[in-house]
């Protein structure tokens, strides 16, 4: 099976743009000035607002990073366009010919 061709540089250099993103909200979320716009603050159930703020930050950092590499641009092995334009085909769904 002949291997796709390898992606312009354009191509890399936008996918490490976008790449670079989820670390960088990331960091800019968990930086002590805003960790500390949450501190002494208590939901109902006494669970502390920081707490909830450092897991909602970490759950979407991972939820961010898992639809970057779900995208069409990160993967590899994503279906090029042939040289006349033409898309290449869809796979059919498994049971149906």
């Amino acid at each position: 099976m002949p291997r796709p061709p390898a992606p312009s540089r354009e191509e890399r250099g936008d996918r490490h743009d976008v790449a670079f993103l989820a670390p960088f909200f990331g960091v800019l979320l968990l930086t002590p000035p805003l960790l500390n716009l949450f501190e002494g603050l208590r939901l109902p159930f006494g669970v502390p607002l920081e707490v909830l703020y450092l897991f909602t930050v970490w759950v979407l950092l991972i939820v961010s990073a898992v639809m970057l590499s779900l995208h069409r641009q990160f993967r590899e092995s994503a279906p090029k366009a042939d040289a006349e334009g033409v898309d290449a085909p869809a796979a059919e769904p498994p049971g149906q010919a």
